[in-house]
């Protein structure tokens, strides 16, 4: 017989880390109770130099501490009594509007997306841009952003053979999710279009990743020329990322 899981289940990694699952799935409220862990966390644990970091995932957040200046009894008893918290908690997300110029070498998979879904480009671009997507968890790849979830109309599994290069700052989707590749790099995902605004800028020593778990976005299109004058701006301005946010085109 398998064996029932019961939740929250906060599991030792190793002796410096903590994670604590919230559930076994993708969700939107198992995301939400992560993000309210999250913030809880950084809220009490700010200015304790013992606690090296808090991630938040799909459906758990991990704390990393030292064990030498904390004693990870006390973190993990602390996970547990937050997560009881968790339930309807809500959050003003961060709103992100950015373009995308579909098609082209960044989109070799837009038609036969659209041929799988809606049955006409206009028409899958049109439903992908009204759609409000929610950014789950960071991972991959610096600045690279899991974001869900996707209308069941435009969902697809992942290529059966992924390709061994995609450009930088692709658009591309895969069953419920929507990514945007920060760098060039492999992927098994569809490519819909060039968005030109960069995920992750070493030159912003503040905020380098645009992005991050909890904040919310939706793309918009863009004709070639907008999207090549959108890079040249950014090239010289850091703060040009900025502008997309909460944004509405």
């Amino acid at each position: 017989m398998p064996m029932t899981v019961h939740y929250p289940r906060l599991l030792a990694m190793g002796d410096a880390a903590w994670s604590l699952e919230l559930g076994a799935s993708i969700d939107a409220e198992i995301n939400q109770r992560c993000q309210a862990l999250a913030a809880m966390a950084r809220t009490a644990w700010h200015e304790k130099p013992a606690i090296r970091d808090i991630v938040p995932t799909f459906r758990s957040v991990t704390v990393y501490f030292d064990p030498l200046r904390v004693e990870a009894h006390a973190i993990g008893q602390q996970l547990l009594q937050w997560a009881d918290q968790t339930q309807g908690w809500t959050r003003s997300a961060r709103q992100w509007r950015l373009p995308v110029y579909f098609g082209g070498e960044h989109g070799l998979d837009l038609n036969a997306v659209a041929e799988r879904t809606c049955a006409d480009v206009a028409h899958f671009i049109d439903t992908l841009s009204h759609t409000d997507l929610q950014v789950y968890a960071m991972g991959f790849m610096p600045g690279f952003a899991y974001m869900a979830s996707l209308p069941e109309a435009l969902r697809l599994p992942r290529l059966s053979t992924p390709r061994t290069q995609v450009p930088a700052q692709t658009l591309a989707i895969a069953q419920a999710m929507a990514c945007v590749y920060p760098w060039a790099s492999p992927g098994g995902w569809h490519l819909l279009g060039h968005m030109p605004i960069q995920l992750f800028d070493p030159r912003d020593a503040d905020a380098p990743a645009l992005l991050q778990a909890g904040d919310a976005v939706r793309f918009y299109a863009v004709d070639q020329a907008e999207c090549q004058s959108l890079l040249r701006a950014q090239s010289s301005d850091v703060a040009f990322r900025q502008r997309f946010r909460g944004e509405t085109p």
